[in-house]
């Protein structure tokens, strides 16, 4: 290839390259956007408590401040509250950045005299007052959050960085799920031969919109049971299904879908399906299958399958697992 057909060619590469840069940012700043207005927001795991004596009550208020300065890194500030507390018992600000490869990355940092601060996250312009210079910086206790589904995002620390040395620790290792209805936050404190020393052992804090329909803390699984006669035409309606955004937007989530692991009695049928759903109570789940959203959905299924659909109560653990 001579010097000339090289130049040419490096002419006609470099608005593709610098196009699809620009792409690149348009994904990383979506992402960031849809992250930061699933997270914040007020919080509570209120509706846990109730069924599982082995977690408390706590509230978070998530808001953002100095909105304007980036597009691709925004500022949030977090106030944690056990209930009844006269004092939160966490105050943080994040840095949030949109990363080229599309993740969310969450750099955490402390605040100077941090109770000037509680209750500002209903006065934003309180943290006027505030340089980002001022912030100390929290080493290796920094999160990254990758989008997993629609309005889903799930990811946490990286290994065994944070240092943490409450109740003996070594180091701390946060893990957490953010969707359309709230996040799960697991965070836990961990000895230098890897025992643990605090927080839950069973799974994160389950925190749900504090503007959640008032009641809906009774939950209920849905379950289906269905005959599938056309696998492929019905696949149609399991992308509509998921594209809707219903399941998020009424709270609910699969627990469980077949094809089952192993099979212990009887059986059977090929063509059988069998899903089960959790929504935050009745109310929620009559709103996802009443909606016209679902019954425009549901035509995609009719003539390929057959279907039970029970919603069943929830039950309170028993006390031997909630000891």
């Amino acid at each position: 290839m001579t010097k000339f057909n090289k130049l040419l060619l490096l002419a006609l590469i470099a608005p593709l390259l610098g196009l699809a840069a620009l792409a690149r940012a348009d994904v990383a700043t979506a992402a960031l956007e849809d992250y930061l207005r699933l997270q914040t927001g007020s919080f509570t795991t209120a509706q846990q408590a109730k069924l599982d004596a082995r977690y408390e009550t706590a509230i978070w208020h998530v808001a953002e401040i100095w909105p304007g300065r980036s597009t691709t890194e925004r500022w949030i500030y977090s106030e944690s509250w056990m209930k009844d507390a006269k004092a939160p018992y966490m105050q943080r600000i994040s840095r949030l950045v949109a990363e080229p490869d599309g993740t969310v990355s969450g750099h955490r940092l402390t605040i100077p005299d941090s109770k000037r601060f509680v209750g500002a996250w209903q006065q934003i312009d309180r943290f006027n007052a505030l340089d980002p210079g001022e912030l100390a910086p929290l080493p290796g206790c920094d999160v990254v959050m990758t989008r997993t589904g629609r309005e889903r995002y799930e990811g946490g620390t990286l290994g065994n960085r944070c240092g943490n040395a409450y109740k003996g620790s070594a180091y701390a290792i946060s893990q957490a799920t953010v969707t359309a209805d709230g996040f799960t936050n697991w965070d836990r404190g961990f000895a230098a031969n890897g025992e643990q020393t605090w927080g839950p052992r069973y799974g994160g804090y389950r925190f749900t919109r504090l503007d959640a329909p008032v009641g809906c803390v009774n939950p209920v699984r849905m379950l289906v049971y269905g005959e599938i006669q056309d696998r492929k035409a019905f696949a149609a309606y399991g992308r509509a299904l998921g594209q809707s955004g219903l399941y998020p937007k009424n709270g609910g989530y699969y627990e469980a879908v077949s094809p089952a692991l192993e099979v212990f009695e009887g059986t059977p049928p090929a063509g059988r399906g069998v899903i089960i759903a959790r929504f935050p109570c009745l109310e929620a789940a009559r709103a996802f299958w009443n909606s016209p959203e679902y019954a425009e959905i549901r035509k995609l299924r009719e003539g390929l399958a057959e279907f039970e659909v029970l919603v069943l109560p929830g039950a309170a653990l028993p006390g031997y697992l909630a000891e």
